[in-house]
């Protein structure tokens, strides 16, 4: 592990926490999208196949018989549920709360719904009889009636008992139901009209019945060999105290499906049973669009159920499956619904072709209506959302019964899908007040005194878990208050500033303070540690030992140091130096800091790619191959382990005087960077720590592959991992880094890290640390240039170059790994290594820097 991945102080405990991305924010609904995939693949299946099964229907029988059997089937689908009395609804919400009992109340839900079914059958069947003769007339003879009776009655109880299994978190067992529900009956189908027979409409309905009491069978016998059902034993008083819930959830189960259900009866009694084929047909392919809004509606009740901060999220989530992904298909199905009805035959075409172009425009009044009953079930106004459903649904019985006395079936379904879109617009309010927080919602969302919020950029949020910590010292004139007044004239100036905003790791986002708000928040961003001596080294440690919180500036400042820890959100080097300049310098001379904010440049990384690599495939799979920090082996023996990191620093003014001699002679065109490396591994192996000298992790700034006049306000930077021949030689080191730089191959692990945080979200805070650790440790390296910091030149110093300490240290490191971090300010090298003491010993590592800052030349020498 290196000093750029995710690796907390020991401090920090608990999971770490992510930004939402695309993967992320499905994880955060799997609740959702497993109740309610189990329905919409049951939708599917049933739907494909059904679409398969009329196929076969619509070309091996008459139009009437299929009219009939279409007639027939409506009436099962609508009387049927009718019949179960919201007793699936009640089922879904009250089961997962019972211990016992379970399969008791379903069973009396069961029989209620078949009986309840039962009498609607038979009041149907009266009803057709004495006032419909057209009803009367497609629904057959005796045997016919009697089957169609029962197999109202037995849809009724396959409806409550596939709701009942998704109360039991058993969705995947409804779906197997159904699929074998579909199968079997397209399978009779197939075998009648294989026969030398007539098919009637009586035939085609028996394969449907046979199909349900196949299906049961096969649920049946799965359920039995698991052992699920602990008893059957019906007991009416298992439906005390549920009655008026049951009620109100019936009255709005079938004030949604009423009009659905209902309409091809509608097209029947007011046109013929050879129009109401290819309406169906037609209504058929308008189902399958409006599964996805239907299902995820049914299960929004199940998973939020009364958290209204849950519903914001799901229903957001929801609407952008059923509007992200159904919509854009209903416009294909428009533009293609001739081609489409023109499977089931030239007639279904010539008669319903703009009828389905119609009907998918009532897509969008789908998905509105079924969320704002899905609201009204979790905000508990259930009998309220029911009346307005009745409402609607009879004005679209009454539009479909005007429409269609005019004689023609596309005059029918505009009439429908103007109602529809009027109810569109009453429904709708209720739904954005979800999906768009109020001011009131917004302020519960946000901390006290927010002003307004402003989201991190993907590059802000691919460096949100990291920090790392400058000091610097001794200063004159900068005190405590002095920076909090700094901060406080910036924030005044530009409230919007990242530097005085609050950092929310979890949302992503930066929040923007009000005036009050942020003088009592810098209080806690500045520590005064008094006017007495420090260590600046213990003042670094302090940081690095800190819980990453909320503030992206946090300093502590006593004795003229300042130590000053930064996210990374905000920035590297580059930006950091900035802020540390004008910080310290206002607060010496008692004014507000002032600090022009960047542009944010979003797409400077793809811009830059682009430019380096364009269409050149041969260097862009080069760029591919990336290599990975050294690890230790599966075999390697392990010790229990507790992070503690720390830091040991050292510095030099004539040091670099003597990389520059030795280099001039034994390495021309080497920087000086690389000689310190490679002293360093050369001091670690003479102290015996034996390096990993196989790679080592290369910070490296991108900007340079910037266009010019192009500023990054934030981290811009990567660690490749590089293996020179010889980690001790300067030269290899320099040659691996120099030929690194020149690919850009940065570029594209960069790219490759934004797209990943884009969709799985990036970690608000590091992963834990690991438990364990080798037994014997080698360290693995990074190395990391800021390179010259001579704009700190003009800083309120109070002590010459060679004294002035200038640290630049991360907060994290692997439990083998040593960070080197280089830097020059006036002729002086300053020398910071980030481990773990839990690791390797402080002292020996300490004395490697001293050797570096001593004599370089003669342990790179002595390495050879």
């Amino acid at each position: 592990m290196t000093a750029t991945e995710s690796m907390p102080p020991s401090v920090e405990t608990g999971p770490p926490v992510h930004q939402p991305g695309i993967v992320g924010k499905l994880k955060g609904h799997l609740d959702l999208l497993l109740n309610a995939g189990s329905l919409m693949a049951t939708t599917v299946i049933t739907s494909l196949l059904g679409f398969a099964y009329w196929w076969v229907a619509a070309r091996t029988a008459s139009e009437e018989a299929v009219g009939e059997a279409s007639a027939a089937v409506s009436a099962m689908t609508l009387i049927g549920t009718i019949g179960m009395f919201g007793m699936g609804t009640m089922l879904i919400s009250d089961l997962p709360a019972m211990q016992k009992r379970r399969w008791d109340l379903i069973s009396t839900c069961l029989l209620v719904a078949g009986a309840a079914a039962t009498v609607g059958g038979l009041a149907y069947v009266a009803l057709a009889h004495l006032a419909l003769p057209q009803l009367k007339d497609a629904m057959g003879g005796t045997a016919a009636t009697v089957l169609l009776v029962f197999g109202i009655a037995l849809n009724a109880v396959t409806l409550v008992l596939d709701e009942a299994l998704v109360g039991l978190l058993q969705g995947p067992m409804q779906l197997t139901r159904n699929a074998w529900f579909a199968v079997s009956k397209l399978a009779l189908l197939g075998l009648l009209a294989a026969l030398p027979i007539t098919l009637t409409g009586s035939m085609l309905t028996l394969t449907w019945i046979a199909g349900i009491v196949l299906s049961v069978a096969v649920l049946a016998r799965v359920l039995r060999r698991r052992g699920m059902v602990d008893s059957l034993r019906p007991s009416p008083a298992l439906l005390r105290g549920r009655g008026r819930a049951t009620f109100d959830h019936n009255l709005l189960n079938l004030a949604t499906y009423l009009p659905r259900a209902a309409l091809p009866l509608v097209v029947t009694a007011v046109l013929s049973a050879e129009a109401n084929a290819s309406f169906y047909t037609a209504f058929m392919v308008l189902s399958f669009l409006a599964m996805v809004p239907g299902n995820v509606a049914l299960t929004l009740f199940a998973v939020a159920s009364g958290d209204k901060a849950a519903l914001r999220s799901k229903v957001r989530m929801g609407l952008l499956i059923c509007l992200g992904g159904g919509l854009p298909v209903a416009i294909v199905v428009a533009l293609l619904a001739e081609p489409i009805m023109s499977v089931f035959g030239a007639n279904y075409a010539r008669n319903a072709s703009s009828a389905l172009a119609i009907l998918t425009l009532t897509y969008v009044p789908f998905v509105f209506h079924h969320f704002f009953l899905a609201i009204s079930r979790v905000q508990d106004r259930v009998r309220g959302a029911g009346i307005f459903s009745v409402f609607a649904g009879v004005a679209e019985l009454l539009a479909a019964w005007y429409g269609g006395s005019r004689g023609s079936l596309t005059s029918l379904v505009t009439w429908v899908a103007i109602v529809m879109a009027i109810e569109t617009v009453l429904v709708a309010p209720t739904v954005l007040r979800v999906v768009l927080p109020s001011r009131r919602d917004a302020a519960a969302e946000n901390p006290e005194g927010t002003m307004s919020t402003t989201s991190l950029t993907l590059r802000e949020r691919s460096w949100v878990a990291l920090e790392y910590i400058r000091t610097v010292g001794p200063l004159t004139g900068v005190t405590a208050q002095g920076l909090r007044d700094a901060l406080i004239g910036l924030h005044a100036a530009d409230p919007t500033h990242r530097a005085v905003s609050r950092l929310d790791r979890t949302g992503g986002r930066w929040i923007h303070l009000d005036a009050p708000t942020f003088a009592a928040y810098v209080q806690e961003a500045v520590t005064d540690l008094g006017d007495g001596p420090v260590d600046f080294d213990e003042m670094t440690r302090t940081l690095q030992s800190e819980q990453r919180a909320h503030h992206p500036v946090r300093i502590l400042v006593g004795g003229g140091y300042m130590a000053l820890k930064v996210a990374h959100a905000y920035g590297d080097a580059g930006p950091v130096n900035t802020l540390v300049h004008e910080l310290v310098q206002a607060a010496a001379e008692g004014r507000a800091a002032s600090i022009p904010p960047m542009l944010r440049h979003r797409s400077a990384l793809p811009k830059a790619w682009w430019k380096t690599y364009g269409l050149k495939v041969g260097k862009i799979r080069e760029s591919l191959r990336i290599a990975r920090p050294p690890q230790a082996g599966d075999d390697a023996p392990m010790r229990p382990w507790t992070a503690q990191l720390t830091v040991e620093t050292a510095r030099s003014a004539e040091v670099l005087g003597k990389m520059r001699v030795w280099r001039d002679e034994h390495a021309p065109g080497v920087t000086t960077s690389a000689i310190t490396f490679a002293a360093f591994t050369a001091a670690l192996q003479q102290l015996g720590l034996n390096p990993d000298t196989s790679a080592a992790t290369f910070l490296a700034d991108a900007r340079r592959y910037l266009d010019k006049g192009v500023s990054i306000d934030s981290n811009f930077c990567w660690g490749p991992v590089l293996s020179p021949p010889d980690l001790t030689d300067p030269r290899a080191i320099h040659t691996a880094l120099k030929a690194e730089l020149a690919s850009g191959k940065m570029l594209t692990i960069m790219l490759l890290r934004e797209s990943k945080i884009m969709v799985t979200g990036a970690p608000g805070l590091p992963d834990p640390y690991p438990t364990e650790a080798p037994a014997e440790p080698r360290p693995r390296l990074t190395f990391s240039n800021q390179g010259r910091h001579d704009m700190l030149s003009d800083l309120p110093w109070a002590v010459e170059p060679a004294g002035r300490v200038n640290q630049s240290v991360p907060t994290l490191n692997g439990a083998e790994g040593i960070t080197l971090t280089t830097s020059e300010m006036n002729g002086v090298l300053h020398l910071e290594a980030t481990f773990h003491a839990s690791t390797f010993d402080p002292a020996v590592v300490a004395r490697a820097l001293e050797l570096v800052c001593t004599d370089p030349a003669a342990l790179i020498m002595a390495a050879r």
